[in-house]
């Protein structure tokens, strides 16, 4: 699992303009999440059968989609890894991404908008 982290940070240092990361998944990647009873989070693209196996990984870097653009190497980061159908093509890969990233979004923009309505009360 440390190293999978430490791949994908180096993917992300060396790709400095990326939000996502497509990948195989690691052997035992999410077995941690597992053992705890918990269910990994996953996507399944609207391009892609709603049965297809998941078998990769996408990773979000949550800072870079929230517009943090000018970040060192040792300061902190968020990433997000989502189970999701293999998708090879750099094609279908730029669609996924774009309809992960508005799911994403949509999904925090929600939260905060629930934390509000909470507060206001």
């Amino acid at each position: 699992m440390v190293s999978v982290v430490k791949t994908d940070r180096i993917w992300f240092q060396n790709n400095p303009s990326a939000i996502v990361r497509f990948r195989t998944t690691a052997k035992d990647e999410f077995a941690p999440l597992i053992a705890t009873g918990s269910t990994p989070p996953a996507f399944h693209p609207s391009i892609c059968k709603p049965d297809a196996p998941l078998r990769w990984v996408a990773v979000v870097d949550l800072m870079r989609l929230a517009g943090e653009t000018n970040v060192l190497l040792e300061d902190p980061t968020l990433r997000l890894r989502l189970q999701i159908p293999a998708v090879r093509s750099l094609r279908r890969q730029k669609q996924i991404e774009e309809e992960l990233l508005d799911a994403i979004a949509g999904e925090i923009l929600d939260a905060i908008d629930t934390d509000e309505a909470t507060i206001a009360a």
